[in-house]
């Protein structure tokens, strides 16, 4: 018998016939792992042969995504990587204590929000009701509704059905600040739990629940009232304190209580105005303009002086706030000074021609003194 034997070249040929090219992609890019153990980024390319491999995307800020590679996966493989948010944990009734199922390190007390990179498994437990065990998805919200033990005394806790024609009510815990319903909703409440009820276009209501609370409440709320502040357009609206931008001219707000307002326009001077409920619907603001009044020379680069030609306050055209009677002298170098006088009723512009000296003057060749007490008034 003749045995034909294989050359060692084609070896390496017969083992890769049977490998498989896998390619993995993320958006992000992330840092992949293998039992703990770094071994590529993606975009990662790789062959196997047989079997499987289980591989893990890691990325700071995002959530961890666990992959399983086998010849039946697909050939390329991309992941939207997840960042990490806030995993809400809520019970009814609430005031449960959120532990880690493995290492009984408490977490929480629900309400209460996680920040997990991975699903972890938590064991909730609350005093008269049966503890429970769940495997928490990153980033979601988890309701547990918990069950009473037999026997147990459930006095202090109300299962309320709560309603509204109105609309869906929001339904919110004033202690923890977060939402736990909507109306129409059936929740297990412990008796002195303090809510708000909330619906836009409507005064939010604040009630306690008490150990005689009804099975089934019907929520009726206040409508607000709407006011539109209007004046001239392009004016701008700010929060008490004319720091922060909030609308521009016409601008409505619900009014629940008195609130003041900062309304502001280039050229016009500010004005506050107060809101209340029992405010017109449509409240008319008028902005007074800020005088200012602009000194132009003919020829320009005269200068400005106060009264007195003492203090110098600018070269013409020079602009400057008249709210109340002003006096001037204008002042030009080979050019016979000026007085003029202006004040809020004035001209926008105040045009000034000025008087050249004779050039035997003594004076023509510098900025001359007043020969005279007349003040032109505009």
């Amino acid at each position: 018998m003749r045995f034909r034997f294989m050359p060692m070249w084609a070896l390496p040929v017969l083992l890769l016939s049977g490998c498989s090219s896998f390619e993995i992609t993320s958006e992000p890019s992330a840092e992949v792992y293998e039992e703990g153990e770094r071994v590529a980024s993606t975009p990662y390319r790789f062959k196997l042969m047989s079997g499987a491999r289980n591989l893990t995307l890691r990325r700071y800020g995002y959530v961890e995504e666990d992959l399983v590679v086998s010849s039946l996966a697909p050939k390329h493989m991309h992941v939207a990587m997840q960042w990490v948010g806030r995993t809400r944990i809520d019970t009814l009734p609430r005031g449960a204590k959120v532990l880690d199922a493995e290492t009984k390190d408490e977490l929480g007390t629900a309400p209460c929000s996680l920040f997990l990179v991975r699903p972890r498994r938590v064991l909730v437990k609350l005093d008269g009701f049966e503890p429970v065990e769940r495997d928490l998805v990153p980033n979601e919200s988890h309701v547990f509704e918990l069950k009473s033990l037999s026997g147990y005394q459930s006095a202090f806790y109300r299962r309320i059905t709560f309603q509204s024609a109105q609309g869906p009510v929001a339904i919110f815990d004033r202690v923890a600040g977060e939402q736990i319903g909507t109306t129409p909703a059936t929740l297990t409440l412990e008796a002195g739990s303090a809510l708000e009820y909330r619906l836009e276009g409507f005064r939010p209501q604040q009630v306690l629940v008490s150990r005689t609370a009804p099975h089934r409440i019907d929520i009726v709320l206040e409508q607000l009232s709407k006011v539109t502040i209007d004046g001239p357009a392009g004016a701008n609206v700010y929060r008490a304190g004319g720091l922060e931008r909030i609308g521009e001219l016409p601008y409505s707000v619900e009014v629940e209580g008195d609130a003041l307002f900062e309304i502001k326009k280039e050229g016009f001077k500010d004005r506050s105005v107060a809101v209340s409920p029992g405010s017109p619907r449509t409240l008319r603001v008028e902005l007074e303009p800020i005088p200012y009044k602009t000194i132009v020379t003919d020829p320009p680069g005269a200068e400005v002086y106060r009264l007195g030609g003492l203090e110098k306050l600018g070269e013409a055209p020079f602009t400057t706030v008249v709210e109340a009677e002003r006096v001037f002298e204008i002042k030009k170098k080979g050019f016979k000074p000026s007085i003029i006088g202006m004040g809020p009723g004035s001209p926008k512009q105040i045009d000034i021609p000025l008087t050249p000296l004779p050039r035997d003057d003594p004076d023509a060749a510098a900025i001359g003194t007043l020969d005279s007490p007349v003040v032109d008034t505009f």
